[in-house]
């Protein structure tokens, strides 16, 4: 029993990694922001990632799965999530002119709001991502049934953790090494960088939509 949910927990892990480390407008944001917060922006953007993540599951359970697989979701999460991805694209350029190494040790505090704005970007840029509801709908969907089929609650608990474990460890990777990593950068590169991300979310958002009115 302890190796079947064992089994449960890295099949949920690698499956959940699978997704995460693929770049995405998560990991674009998650860059951009822990270069001027800190290496706690990785975790709190991937707690707003699990607010929608809670969403979903519920919804699951009351039936969301159909409703994901249609084609007329699909246009609608592909047209409404381009344009929140080009909009946030166009939010960090500019928000760039801002960005300045920190001098102080530990993450930036720049408002007293950060705690809070953190979670809302995580959970936009994964609400506004078309290949987050195709990853549910084909990869995690099928997984997390089948842990309950095996375990029931006890099986759905160990596909929670490796599947938090998964996004929470990565993210966290990425935001710590980003945050250190400062010291070789100048205020120059980390504009660029900024920036860089912000086109990125253009062009993905753009893609998106393109991708849909192509279909």
């Amino acid at each position: 029993m302890v190796l079947g949910l064992l089994g449960l927990m890295v099949a949920s892990f690698f499956a959940a990694l699978s997704g995460a480390i693929v770049p995405g407008p998560v990991f674009a944001v998650t860059v951009a922001e822990s270069i001027k917060r800190g290496y706690t922006a990785g975790p709190l953007i991937i707690l707003g990632h699990f607010m929608i993540e809670t969403i979903i599951i519920i919804l699951l359970f009351l039936g969301l799965g159909a409703a994901l697989e249609s084609a007329s979701a699909r246009v609608a999460i592909g047209y409404i999530g381009g344009v929140m991805l080009m909009l946030m694209g166009f939010y960090l350029m500019i928000v760039s002119k801002k960005v300045r190494l920190d001098v102080k040790p530990g993450p930036v505090r720049e408002t007293r709001f950060s705690a809070y704005s953190l979670p809302i970007e995580g959970f936009l840029t994964s609400v506004s991502n078309p290949h987050f509801f195709l990853w549910w709908a084909a990869i995690g969907m099928p997984i997390m049934y089948k842990s309950i089929e095996i375990a029931g609650i006890i099986g759905f608990t160990a596909f929670l953790i490796g599947h938090i474990s998964a996004d929470l460890g990565w993210f966290g990777f990425v935001s710590y090494s980003i945050d250190k990593g400062k010291k070789f950068l100048s205020d120059i590169l980390l504009k660029y960088i900024v920036v860089g991300s912000g086109i990125f979310l253009v062009i993905l958002g753009i893609s998106f939509i393109q991708f849909v009115y192509k279909g």
